[in-house]
């Protein structure tokens, strides 16, 4: 059966997660967020971002479980993975956002493109911010802003997973070399983001 990977980066969410409804609408996904080694040695991460990412991922997968589904944690470099899934049950739709990172999650996107490229994986990435990609001019950003802005906020409304959930979540291993995690440090999940959106309203 064929099916759509749904690439998760830290867009840890289902309720508006624009690429989630794209797959949806084309038929079966699998949900896949990949711990990248070489990411977490990056100077800008840290065991705060790390957890954050972990709580948010258990919140989505128990969404995705009432619902029949799961998210699957892989390790390794995002290729890596991505030829292992391929080589074992082979896809030919990838879906995403576009990620508006550092330099490495830059040239990543690049290598994952030439992945998808060399196997004639279509690979969809959408915009969830006002970066507008290979734009020449700034005078279309303002436009192309707003008319991005102006659009509905989407959400799949229904979903059919690629196989069913195992009995237990995916192991998620913490890179041994992280450090700096506070105390007081904000916590992952929707729950927990809504409340602190309603706090300031």
């Amino acid at each position: 059966m064929t099916y759509s990977v749904v690439w998760f980066k830290r867009d840890l969410r289902w309720h508006d997660h624009a690429a989630l409804d794209e797959a949806s609408r084309i038929g079966p996904v699998r949900c896949v967020y990949i711990v990248e080694p070489e990411l977490w040695r990056q100077p800008d991460a840290a065991l705060q971002h790390f957890e954050f990412i972990r709580e948010s991922l258990h919140v989505l997968d128990t969404h995705l479980r009432t619902l029949g589904g799961s998210i699957e944690i892989h390790h390794g470099e995002v290729t890596e993975v991505l030829t292992r899934l391929w080589q074992a049950a082979p896809f030919s739709s990838m879906y995403s956002h576009e990620e508006t990172g550092n330099s490495f999650t830059y040239q990543r996107d690049r290598q994952v493109a030439a992945w998808c490229k060399n196997r004639q994986v279509s690979w969809h990435e959408l915009p969830q911010f006002g970066v507008v990609r290979r734009l020449k001019s700034r005078d279309l950003w303002k436009s192309a802003w707003e008319q991005h802005m102006a659009c509905a906020i989407r959400g799949p409304e229904s979903l059919t997973f690629w196989s069913r959930p195992s009995d237990t979540p995916s192991l998620m291993l913490t890179p041994p070399h992280l450090k700096h995690n506070p105390p007081l440090r904000q916590h992952g999940g929707r729950t927990l983001a809504l409340s602190t959106l309603h706090s300031f309203l």
